[in-house]
């Protein structure tokens, strides 16, 4: 994931950013496309308390105001329709009452036009950092305040007036009591003493039916927006297609047939080469029949690489081919041959600088039939390559089931897939790749 940049002001309104910024994006993404994911940055407290923005676009950020005036023009242009869609959004969901007030008044701030200082552009893509502004809530606030504090004011102004009022007409009853006739005293009349009454007889009243229970209406779950390597090419930008390296051990031992018995087996091991243990279909054969056909079917936009391990110190290693190339791909596939020991660590070494797996999804394919031979630990190599690229992931296919690769699956978050028969080898290999595959894509 990309930072694109740091604030240390305004940590309070930033605050409200990162309460908001996963339910906003699953809205976008929900509700428009995919390709709205990244219209706002996301947010998230530093260790030193500064906020820091963080997109899934790759390339180098660029803050608006600086690009040239034909780019800027183009960013604004798509800023301005990527807005006008949050905005015509809210209106959608506000007409026809399916969403709640709080995911309404979230879509209203969305879609205003954000301080242009904090917009950057990436590959072209306009990223609004420091959003969105809540000056909206504040200044109704500040508004409400001062109409309180008017109305409390123009309280205090009137009531010495009507105290003065109240002052002068005692006065003034005060100067005319002598200028009044008086009326001789009437005789006191006694009142007889009203006769006792019964008291009234208490009825008692029935207690009031309870109120039926309100029907508790759920709001509809937001799904959340599917990962990078699930989308297809029309709905991801080239810089976010995950990159793919298939890693072949190309050791002796991959010149074994797929059918040979346990006996010849049992006997290669203790040192001996049974007749004919090398006739077809070999383990290199279907290893590399398997690959043609998957490469047939990864995403055009994703650029595959290829690392073959023919010895310790044979470790063959391609530059990334794109689709248009993928012809030239499967010839170099289809050269691989099997020659000496396996060397899983130094492969895997070499594999992991082939791709990003910090600001991009990448996938390592190894198909392999043993441990290590050259010294290598495959296990802390592939423990170190996790730290230093948390998006990368090693999917092993092992063959004849012998756990030579599990912890390098496990260290980086990858599975293990066994085959142990010719006729399931096809789609072993597939199902390896299979999460980075989508369906239903062009």
């Amino acid at each position: 994931m990309l930072r694109i940049t740091r604030t240390t002001e305004k940590l309070a309104e930033a605050q409200w950013a990162i309460t908001h910024w996963s339910s906003l994006n699953d809205l976008l993404v929900q509700y428009l496309s995919p390709a709205y994911a990244n219209l706002f940055a996301r947010p998230s407290v530093a260790a030193d308390g500064a906020v820091e923005w963080y997109s899934e676009l790759n390339g180098e950020p660029v803050p608006l105001l600086q690009l040239a005036a034909d780019a800027r023009a183009r960013a604004e242009s798509l800023l301005t329709q990527k807005l006008a869609s949050v905005a015509e959004l809210h209106q959608r969901l506000e007409q026809n009452g399916s969403a709640s007030v709080d995911v309404l008044q979230l879509l209203k701030l969305a879609g205003q036009q954000p301080a242009r200082d904090s917009v950057w552009v990436i590959e072209g893509q306009p990223v609004i950092t420091a959003w969105p502004d809540s000056a909206p809530q504040a200044a109704a606030a500040a508004t409400a305040t001062a109409a309180a504090a008017g109305a409390v004011t123009a309280r205090r102004l009137w009531w010495p007036w009507l105290l003065l009022a109240f002052l002068l007409a005692v006065l003034a009853l005060f100067l005319l009591r002598g200028c009044l006739p008086t009326a001789p005293p009437e005789p006191a009349v006694t009142q007889p003493e009203p006769a006792a009454t019964q008291p009234e007889p208490v009825v008692a009243r029935p207690e009031p039916a309870p109120e039926p229970p309100q029907p508790v209406i759920e709001k509809p779950a937001v799904k959340p927006p599917p990962p990078v390597k699930a989308l297809c090419p029309v709905n991801r930008q080239k810089q976010q297609a995950p990159e793919v390296v298939i890693v072949f051990d190309a050791s002796g031992s991959m010149a074994i047939s797929m059918d040979a018995t346990v006996e010849e087996l049992q006997r290669w091991n203790e040192g001996y080469a049974p007749h004919n243990i090398e006739r077809e279909p070999r383990r290199i054969s279907l290893a590399r029949t398997a690959a043609n056909k998957l490469i047939d079917e990864v995403p055009k936009d994703m650029s595959i690489s290829l690392v073959s391990a023919a010895n310790c110190r044979s470790i063959a290693v391609s530059k990334p081919f794109s689709f248009q190339q993928r012809g030239a791909l499967k010839k170099s596939v289809n050269r691989i041959e099997p020659e000496g020991k396996t060397a899983l660590a130094e492969a895997l070494t070499k594999a992991g600088a082939l791709v990003d797996g910090v600001n991009r999804d990448a996938i390592i394919l190894l198909i392999t039939d043993g441990n290590e031979t050259c010294g290598g630990d495959p296990c802390a190599v592939s423990n170190r390559l996790k730290k230093a690229k948390p998006r990368l992931q090693v999917n092993v296919v092992d063959i004849m089931s012998t756990g030579a690769g599990n912890c390098i699956a496990e260290n980086t978050g990858g599975g293990v897939f066994a085959v142990n028969n010719t006729r399931d080898f096809n789609k072993v290999v597939t199902e390896a790749m299979k999460e980075y595959i989508p369906e239903g894509c062009e």
